[in-house]
């Protein structure tokens, strides 16, 4: 079978990166795949990119939104600097398809692709689109949504919403680590903000955790801080008396996802995927600066479905907190609900979806199609 050339162009945070990273790794299983990634340089995607085995390269792309006028100006006076360089990238590698994830960086590569008539597609991962993408919408041949909602801020035919992919580590480490929700133990608490940790969250949870615990609640708790946190936060429950498992970055969050009853999150679109295609209740906060309120928007999402609670952080206090975590702690029947409303929301298979659409629209699907119908058939048979 040929090989597929694939560019991947976009990056800055881990919420660009792992979508990213997922569909290739799933094309990976359909046929031979080389990749390029085009990123921005930050080293969470050094660090995350140099374990596998692609070409990485970095372009240097001043960014559009929230500049000043001087710096808007410079910014756009460097774009064709960077469309120039990206041309080169582009062509030294030779793909046969671009896929931009998000970020300004995704923006000259795309452009690139389009001058130099290669196939682009993009994949929004926010219920709001960002810059760049609403800017590649207009000349990609394939625009992959994560929500439903998100279809109306692009226009034509060639919108598919697929899902956020979904790392397939992730969903094997909570299938293999799944609990009995049903069985005689603690409450589980999973707090997390995000990879590099919240502020904000930190504050507030720890806080309505310790009101809980002085209530004589019983319940267990692992709290992803983030470095510069960890040791003031694990101080704190110390001195409370608590046993929280405080850790700055959890590696394996697919066990810890499966280990949870309850998770408090912020409304980033890779967690909201990943929690929902394992199928577990949250407690949204937001991040209250987030670009256009977007995660505002993606916690909407659950909360309309009954698969979350939201709170705007700005008005939520360590009281209220802990009353509404009480509260779903003796309530097992509205857990269970959450739980289905999770499911029935999360989308496990869209890094598969996403990975033969692009085989697709690169033309490089012949034969995959059929080989895979032929294969799950072979298994549907042996559970017969």
């Amino acid at each position: 079978m040929n090989r597929v050339r694939l560019l991947i162009a976009g990056g800055g945070t881990g919420g660009h990166l792992f979508p990213g990273i997922a569909i290739a790794e799933e094309m990976a299983t359909f046929c031979p795949v080389e990749v390029l990634w085009i990123g921005t340089g930050r080293p969470v995607e050094k660090s995350v990119l140099s374990k596998r085995p692609w070409d990485y390269r970095v372009l240097s792309v001043r960014p559009l939104k929230g500049r000043s006028i001087g710096g808007l100006i410079a910014a756009a006076l460097s774009l064709p600097v960077s469309v120039i360089r990206a041309i080169r990238m582009v062509r030294s590698f030779s793909p046969q398809i671009i896929l931009g994830v998000g970020g300004y960086v995704s923006g000259p590569v795309l452009l690139a692709g389009r001058l130099l008539g290669i196939p682009t597609a993009i994949h929004e991962q926010n219920f709001l689109p960002g810059l760049a993408n609403k800017l590649a919408a207009k000349f990609a041949d394939r625009i992959y949504t994560s929500f439903e909602g998100s279809k109306r801020y692009f226009n034509g035919s060639k919108v598919e919403c697929l899902g956020n992919p979904v790392r397939r580590q992730i969903l094997e480490d909570a299938k293999t680590h799944a609990v009995d929700e049903e069985s005689y133990r603690p409450f589980r608490i999973l707090i997390l903000g995000g990879s590099q940790g919240a502020t904000g969250i930190n504050r507030i949870v720890s806080s309505a955790l310790k009101i809980l615990h002085q209530s004589g609640l019983k319940f267990q708790a692992r709290h992803q801080t983030g470095e510069k946190e960890k040791e003031i936060i694990s101080s704190g429950y110390k001195s409370s008396g608590m046993d929280v498992q405080v850790e700055p970055f959890i590696e394996r969050i697919g066990i810890a996802y499966s280990w949870a009853d309850l998770i408090i999150c912020r409304a980033g679109a890779t967690t909201l995927a990943e929690i929902t295609a394992i199928g577990k209740p949250a407690i949204c906060i937001p991040y209250p600066y987030s670009a256009d309120g977007h995660q505002d928007l993606n916690a909407n999402t659950l909360c309309q479905a009954g698969a979350a609670l939201c709170f705007n952080e700005r008005d939520l206090g360590a009281v209220t907190l802990a009353s509404n975590i009480e509260a779903l702690m003796a309530n097992p029947k509205q857990l269970s609900e959450m739980r289905e409303r999770s499911r029935e929301l999360g989308r496990p298979e869209a890094a598969r979806d996403i990975a033969l659409s692009i085989l697709k629209v690169c033309r490089c699907d012949s034969g995959i199609v059929s080989d895979l119908r032929k294969r799950e058939g072979e298994q549907l048979k042996s559970h017969v």
